[in-house]
C-alpha cells in the first residue's frame, strides 16, 4: 500500500456539508421538496463543474424566483467543514513522513473548493481530486480512475476513506482497500492500523 485517498467533509472535517447546503437553500426560500429537486438536478451539475457558480445561482433565481444576494459565496466561509479535525490532519503528516502519498478525493462545489483552498488546507496534500474540477463526482467510476492516474498508483496499492457507503462501492470494485468513516476516533484508529501494517 502506498496511497491514501480521503474525503474532506465527514472524514477530515466532521461536517459532511449536506445539511449546510440544504440550510443555505432554506435561507433563500426553498422548500424541502425544492431542495431535493435542486440537489438532484442543479447541484448534481454544479458538483461536476458542468455549470459555474454564477450560472447555478442564476438558474435558481430564474427557475424558482429566489432572491439571492451577490455576496452569497461569503456564506461558505461559515461552513463547519472549514474546521478540520486536527488529529486526523496530523495523521496526514505522519503518513507522508512514512513515505505514503496522501490525496483528497472529494465531491465539492466551486465555492467550497475556493474557501478550502484559500484557507490553505489543500497545500498539505499531494493532490486534490475535486469533482468540480474533474467533471465527474463520486460514485462515478471515472473519478476514481482519475485519482489513480494523478497519483501514478494502482487501486491495489490504495486506501480510500469516505463517510458514504455508496461512494466506497465503486472504489471497492476497482480494488481499493476501503474504510467507511463513522467518527473521528474510528477514522484515526483505522488509519493508524494501516500506517503500522
Amino acid at each position: 500500500m502506498k496511497t491514501i485517498f480521503l474525503d474532506w467533509g465527514g472524514v477530515i472535517a466532521d461536517d459532511p456539508g449536506d445539511e449546510f447546503l440544504a440550510e443555505l437553500l432554506r435561507e433563500i426560500g426553498a422548500s424541502d421538496e425544492q431542495i431535493q429537486e435542486i440537489f438532484q438536478s442543479y447541484m448534481r451539475r454544479f458538483m461536476r463543474g458542468e455549470i459555474s457558480e454564477a450560472d447555478y445561482w442564476n438558474e435558481l433565481r430564474v427557475n424558482y424566483g429566489f432572491t439571492i444576494h451577490d455576496s452569497i459565496s461569503d456564506e461558505f466561509k461559515k461552513w463547519n467543514g472549514l474546521a478540520a479535525n486536527e488529529n486526523v490532519l496530523a495523521l496526514v503528516d505522519e503518513a507522508k513522513a512514512k513515505g505514503w502519498q496522501v490525496a483528497i478525493l472529494s465531491n465539492v462545489i466551486e465555492p467550497t473548493y475556493n474557501v478550502l483552498e484559500a484557507a490553505g488546507f489543500y497545500d498539505k496534500f499531494d493532490a486534490i481530486i475535486a469533482s468540480c474540477k474533474e467533471g465527474f463526482a463520486k460514485p462515478d467510476t471515472e473519478i476514481y480512475k482519475i485519482a489513480l492516474e494523478k497519483l501514478n498508483t494502482a487501486a491495489s496499492e490504495s486506501v480510500f476513506i469516505d463517510d458514504k457507503q455508496s461512494n466506497l462501492i465503486p472504489a471497492d470494485t476497482l480494488g481499493f482497500k476501503t474504510i467507511l468513516a463513522e467518527n473521528p476516533e474510528q477514522i484515526i484508529r483505522d488509519i493508524k492500523i494501516i500506517l503500522e501494517s
